[in-house]
């Protein structure tokens, strides 16, 4: 939509090389939006982790089972290797990201022998929550947002059908009938 948009106001502002300007542009900034937002892998590991966890297995082995289920992240498998080896505290020591706060929760909910898979859930819940704020923030802004579109492409329009029949009618009456 977006593309169209640019692509149509550069081709009333300059022709067919505005146009094809108009949409590189829109494209350009959509490839740079999609490079600077990679998506995350946080709630399907703690999804995958909950399902394990909650069916009996341990955590070094719900850990491993998350590293064979994303095997294109080596975060995931050097954090399975080194909570077997040394223990959930050293993995969550090693790590980076978000795995980094992922293992530390784990570590301190079994240190103290609180439920794995609640602590687990309230890792999604909280994930949710974080989302759901960002989604409402930008539902927010979303008037301020379309100012631009309405005041550039409908409001010229508008003005221009509600005035003309008015403007005709006075330049008939000052220069006499057009025809």
């Amino acid at each position: 939509m977006k593309a169209i948009v640019s692509g149509s106001i550069g081709l009333a502002l300059a022709g067919l090389p505005g146009a094809v300007l108009g949409i590189c542009v829109s494209a350009g900034f959509a490839f740079w939006h999609r490079l600077r937002k990679r998506p995350t892998l946080l709630r399907p590991v703690l999804i995958v982790l909950l399902i394990e966890l909650r069916s009996g297995r341990s955590v070094l082995g719900a850990l491993q089972t998350v590293a064979a289920a994303f095997p294109g992240q080596a975060e995931m498998t050097l954090a399975a290797r080194v909570a077997t080896i040394s223990g959930l505290s050293q993995a969550a020591l090693l790590m980076t990201g978000e795995m980094k706060g992922v293992l530390s929760q784990l570590a301190r909910a079994q240190k103290s022998g609180a439920a794995l898979g609640d602590t687990v859930r309230s890792m999604i819940e909280a994930d949710i929550a974080a989302e759901k704020a960002i989604r409402v923030a930008r539902s927010r802004s979303m008037p301020v947002r379309l100012l631009l579109p309405i005041t550039l492409l409908l409001l010229p329009g508008l003005v221009l059908l509600l005035y003309a029949p008015s403007m005709l009618r006075l330049f008939e009456d000052l220069s006499g009938p057009l025809t």
